[in-house]
């Protein structure tokens, strides 16, 4: 059977275990799998809960690029509103030095039950520009993380109390008003944290890369690692195409965490923000497979809705539409992946894992199908 072929019989069988989709009639399916092939299938839900924290430079020359993220954040915002996201979205500067790694703003934080999120983040984000020239983002966001980490337990602990007086019997209800009545404003330990940083210049923080990385991976508890990401807009590596200083250490962070790169050079930041918001709404990179499989033959596709609009796909080598008179949830649209990095999926021995690296994440409410043939087979 060609591989094309496989490919297409066995996504229908997979999808059609997956959601009752017309014309999944089990009298249809003629292609029987090989021996030893495998298909696994991933859901790409959003997180329900996001803490988000912008570390912008406040330095004089970055009045443009708060303007332009300001201006740009409505993009932010659709994806978040259409993911339904329960999120927190506080600013802070580079500036340790007189700003530490408060907040700025008021509110602080901004939150969906506000009349207008968008219009209080482009007021927080226009940070100023009288800030120290010696940009210490990593630091000004973990102090932030620290700051808010000790506000968090204080909350906690008194949720804790709660749940303990809770009388016998009372059930899930008592737990639960106990958790809405007693919930950290930020650092929630049931929400994805992620830090977005935004600079024209390097950063400058006296601790090490690899430092700051295990602090903020560490910084929601052990075994969580995953919730916790980053994504940074700044010079371009090695030679930025502006009046701007190549943001080395920033990339190496969002390398390390697997986090996404953006260019601060851009005219605008539109695009950078839709993948922001994409990552930061918890989409999953990395999927596990059942089996080890023979790499040589692995197959990933992605199903879209045919209501996605483009902008939330993640990178395709190839598409694929049927979504001529079919209802806008119907999943017609089949996105082939490319292969390798900056922007494609590889596999991770290590993991037996396909990891999805920069705008190739599978985008919301997408399923992702891998089929392959198990590397045991016999």
């Amino acid at each position: 059977m060609a591989a094309t072929d496989r490919r297409t019989a066995l996504l229908r069988v997979a999808l059609c275990a997956l959601a009752a989709l017309p014309g999944c009639n089990e009298d249809r399916i003629v292609e029987t799998p090989p021996p030893g092939f495998r298909q696994d299938v991933f859901a790409q839900d959003a997180a329900a809960k996001i803490d988000v924290l912008w570390v912008v430079d406040n330095s004089a020359s970055m009045q443009p690029e708060q303007e332009e993220l300001a201006t740009s954040f409505t993009r932010f915002m659709e994806l978040f509103s259409r993911g339904q996201v329960d999120y927190r979205i506080a600013v802070t500067t580079t500036d340790v030095f007189n700003d530490q790694g408060l907040f700025v703003g008021n509110p602080d934080i901004v939150d969906p039950s506000l009349a207008d999120p968008v219009s209080a983040f482009q007021k927080n984000v226009k940070v100023g520009t009288g800030g120290k020239g010696h940009e210490q983002a990593f630091e000004a966001a973990r102090l932030a993380v620290e700051r808010e980490k000790a506000a968090a337990a204080v909350v906690l602990a008194e949720r804790e109390a709660c749940v303990a007086a809770c009388p016998a019997g009372a059930g899930d209800a008592c737990r639960d008003g106990c958790a809405n009545q007693h919930s950290p404003r930020f650092m929630r330990p049931e929400a994805h944290l992620y830090i977005v940083f935004v600079s024209d210049e390097d950063e400058q923080s006296f601790g090490e890369i690899r430092y700051y990385q295990r602090y903020f991976e560490e910084s929601l508890g052990t075994g969580n690692e995953g919730a916790v990401s980053v994504a940074v807009i700044v010079g371009d590596v090695p030679s930025p195409p502006c009046d701007a200083t190549a943001g080395t250490r920033y990339v190496a962070l969002a390398d390390a965490m697997g986090g996404i790169v953006g260019s601060i050079c851009d005219a605008t930041f539109d695009k950078q923000l839709e993948r922001i918001a994409l990552d930061a709404a918890g989409l999953k990179r990395k999927f596990g497979l059942s089996k080890r499989p023979d790499t040589t033959t692995l197959e990933p596709t992605v199903k879209y809705r045919c209501d996605t609009p483009q902008a939330q796909m993640g990178r395709c080598a190839s598409v694929e539409r049927d979504c001529q008179g079919k209802a806008p949830e119907t999943q017609g649209i089949v996105c082939t992946p490319p292969q390798g990095e900056p922007n494609g999926w590889t596999y991770e021995t290590s993991t037996n894992s396909l990891f999805f690296h920069g705008d190739a994440v599978p985008g919301l409410r997408s399923v992702l199908v891998v089929g392959y043939q198990a590397a045991d087979a016999t």
